[in-house]
């Protein structure tokens, strides 16, 4: 697959952001991309993951950038926790993804929802409030009513719709290479279009899935991060060279 080309398309949360401490898995890729052709500028490496995204927000993303979706391109996507919930951002604060600098240059789509957390401090509900066109105008009305979101949006009825949808969009978007998957670790997303966390496991770490938490167990803290379930350093650079393998990049 030649990305100077080709387009390799990312959507999903954390899991797939180009975070750091440790490298996400798609950091590596690019560390190699740039090996490779010189520049990242000069590939189509487009990613629109972003941290806490919602399983609803990455859809729509998808969705929006199908019609340029090619037969010769690649996509990944990483659903993430069905119990996201979001809220409609303020007309004057809608943003575009990819994030500025955008340095590949990606097409760049706008995002019109807030990604929703029960467990926000009070600061950050209280911004969540300024910037989102919602009725509340404290922060106990606003985690109250997104925890009701948690929940509904929990229900088989909401997974199976989810599902219903991502196996449609399977099948409608014309790359030759798609790898489909979630981290969750709850019963959610069952579909033989969905790679679980028990196959990629398996399949790609050798039957080990390592979070940072249980690297930082492991190592007696000497690297990794306590509670962060975030996958491993190595496990990224072990997913980093799966997908160079799989997608021939």
């Amino acid at each position: 697959m030649d990305l100077s080309k080709d387009a390799l398309w990312i959507f999903g949360d954390s899991f797939c952001s180009e975070a750091i401490h440790p490298n996400r898995w798609t950091l590596n890729l690019l560390e190699y991309l740039q090996t490779k052709y010189s520049s990242r500028s000069v590939t189509k490496y487009y990613n629109y993951a972003n941290g806490g995204m919602d399983t609803q927000t990455i859809l729509d993303n998808w969705i929006k950038l199908l019609p340029l979706m090619k037969e010769n391109d690649a996509i990944v996507v990483c659903v993430s926790d069905i119990s996201r919930t979001r809220y409609p951002l303020k007309s004057n604060n809608v943003y575009s993804l990819p994030f500025l600098p955008n340095p590949n240059n990606a097409p760049l789509i706008d995002c019109h929802f807030m990604y929703g957390n029960s467990d926000w401090s009070d600061g950050s509900t209280s911004l969540a409030i300024e910037n989102t066109d919602v009725p509340f105008t404290n922060t106990e009305d606003y985690r109250d009513f997104n925890r009701a979101q948690n929940y509904i949006l929990s229900t088989e009825s909401y997974d199976n719709s989810k599902i219903d949808i991502i196996e449609a969009l399977y099948k409608i978007t014309p790359c030759h290479k798609k790898f489909i998957y979630t981290w969750a670790d709850f019963n959610i997303l069952k579909s033989d279009y969905i790679y679980q966390k028990d196959w990629i496991s398996e399949n790609i770490f050798n039957g080990k899935w390592e979070s940072l938490h249980e690297e930082f167990i492991r190592t007696n803290g000497k690297s990794g991060i306590e509670h962060d379930g975030h996958l491993s350093s190595e496990c990224e650079v072990i997913m980093a060279n799966y997908f160079i393998k799989e997608f021939e990049l």
